[in-house]
């Protein structure tokens, strides 16, 4: 009955900590941190549903997500395939919540990564230069592109834009490739 007890209470140990709020401050690179630019800074309100597809290596993952964009707030559900909820990320420009379903912490993504890049590739690039622009880094557009260059010019991220653009100008197809960790991510939005 002990052992019982103290599993319990060290699961909802871990649950609260993976619901504690984190700092804006991400790591983009090894031993380079930017501050997250503010939900207010994407100039518009958005509610969409996407389907998000990562692939690396030999592996590929699909997660439906529901994402919601504020003045004041970032929201991003992931859910199963079968529509249970496996993760929330609350982001209110100062503080990053992470809510991750109990024993799939390790599993699932870092929840700063996948808001980051979600903002990448989002926020408008002039919200994100002085963000980037103390560790020498810079967005670059063009009419359906972005890329993320880092302190030399070499290319850290490619980011494709195809499509129409839906609610908030939120574009229908995004192809988002991490050039140096070698993995890409598709974002299909669906209305």
């Amino acid at each position: 009955m002990i052992r019982v007890v103290l599993c319990l209470a060290f699961s909802l140990l871990l649950s609260a900590c993976a619901a504690a709020p984190d700092s804006n401050h991400v790591e983009i690179a090894p031993d380079k941190f930017v501050t997250l630019p503010a939900p207010s800074e994407f100039e518009s309100t958005v509610s969409v549903n996407q389907l998000i597809t990562a692939k690396w290596s030999d592996s590929t993952q699909v997660l439906p997500v529901h994402l919601e964009i504020t003045e004041s707030d970032v929201v991003l559900v992931g859910f199963s395939s079968w529509g249970t909820r496996l993760l929330t990320l609350n982001y209110d420009g100062q503080a990053l919540e992470t809510d991750n379903l109990t024993g799939l912490g390790a599993v699932l993504p870092d929840g700063k990564q996948v808001l980051m890049n979600l903002m990448l590739t989002l926020w408008p690039a002039t919200s994100w230069q002085p963000h980037l622009s103390p560790i020498g880094w810079q967005l670059v557009d063009d009419a359906t592109s972005r890329t993320l260059l880092d302190e030399n010019g070499e290319t850290v991220a490619k980011i494709q834009y195809d499509g129409p653009k839906v609610a908030g100008g939120v574009p229908a197809d995004i192809q988002f490739e991490q050039v140096r960790q070698h993995y890409q991510i598709q974002i299909q939005t669906l209305e």
